[in-house]
């Protein structure tokens, strides 16, 4: 800062200017550190998908092996004002789920079973999804006991 009786700067300018980098670094540390702390067990690792009025939310297949049953995890929601019947299929296997009108059908707790996976745990798999308003493929990953959270829904 200029010093006008003088015509010298004063030190206040390094000093502003090192409190003023201090503060951004310290917004940017606090912006990684909040991202450190993210809860992993909240982000999904299935594929989503929409057919019509349906969204397909986390689709994901667990089975201990391939060519062993398998079951299917995700939520299936209907936003529309009429019950939706939809039809999923791999390569050998087909299962048909009626939506009820504006609501969600849970797969955690609506079991849905493939008798046989087509992929490896760890790898990902095709799989159909079919209503009367149209298809969508999608690719999702099969897992295995592995992790805790899916050691459950493991098929018997």
């Amino acid at each position: 800062m200029m010093n006008p009786s003088t015509g010298t700067t004063t030190g206040r300018k390094p000093y502003f200017t090192l409190a003023a980098s201090l503060a951004v670094a310290s917004l940017s540390l606090t912006g990684c550190y909040s991202a450190a702390e993210e809860d992993w067990d909240a982000i999904a690792v299935g594929e989503d998908g929409v057919v019509g009025s349906v969204e397909l939310r986390s689709f994901l297949l667990v089975a201990e092996d391939e060519g062993r049953p398998g079951r299917l995890l995700g939520t299936l929601n209907n936003e529309s004002a009429e019950p939706v019947d939809i039809t999923i299929t791999d390569d050998d296997d087909e299962v048909r789920i009626t939506v009820p009108a504006d609501s969600q059908y849970p797969l955690d707790t609506n079991e849905v079973i493939f008798e046989t996976v087509d992929d490896a745990p760890g790898a990902r798999t095709s799989i159909t999804a079919t209503t009367p308003d149209g298809t969508e493929a999608l690719s999702i990953p099969v897992v295995d006991g592995t992790l805790e959270r899916y050691e459950p829904y493991l098929p018997n």
